[in-house]
């Protein structure tokens, strides 16, 4: 009986301890919890950007392929500096929509990294709150996700600034197109 109460005091004091050991500290709760609204405001953040990044590419595919029309059809016309312009309109064009294009393919693949690296976090924020990691492991993979958050900016300002300056050239191209249109229709409004 002596050994029975022994034990059963043991087996108390050592879950007391696991539980004191196990629970997480508010300062790794709270950065959990920033890092999820951090993770969440990333996301609508490219969410927002991914959605400009198809009207763009959409609209810049449009484009190249009305000056590649355009291309054949200056066969008739005389003016060599003329066809010269249309063609390196045409050629940027195609340039800029193969690199929007690239960037579309880039996000959608990213974009699949993103969702389960989001239902990772999910999933593992709600074991730490069950008390289902140890507090050292919590730790250790908030780094990992903070790891995983700061290689997700860094990729999305590389896109960022890649989709501003391709997205500039777009549109210079396409403004250089309708004054050279307009040129083409009235000839005396190019003087």
């Amino acid at each position: 009986m002596k050994t029975k109460a022994i034990l059963a005091l043991l087996i108390a004091g050592t879950m007391g301890f696991t539980a004191c050991n196990s629970k997480i500290d508010e300062k790794t709760l709270s950065e959990i919890n920033q890092f999820g609204t951090d993770w969440t405001a990333l996301g609508e953040q490219a969410s927002t950007w991914s959605q400009q990044l198809t009207e763009t590419a959409t609209q810049a595919k449009e484009f190249a392929a009305k000056q590649s029309e355009m291309v054949a059809t200056t066969a008739n016309i005389k003016d060599e500096a003329m066809k010269a312009k249309i063609a390196e309109m045409a050629q940027s064009a195609t340039a800029n929509s193969e690199k929007l294009e690239s960037m579309t393919t880039e996000w959608n693949s990213f974009k699949t990294t993103w969702d389960e690296t989001t239902t990772q976090f999910t999933e593992w924020k709600e074991k730490v709150a069950k008390g289902e990691i140890k507090p050292a492991d919590a730790v250790k993979g908030l780094a990992d996700f903070k790891t995983k958050m700061s290689d997700a900016q860094a990729r999305f300002e590389s896109w960022n600034t890649a989709y501003a300056e391709t997205k500039t050239s777009c549109d210079q191209n396409m403004a250089a197109a309708d004054e050279l249109a307009k040129s083409i229709e009235n000839p005396r409004a190019k003087k």
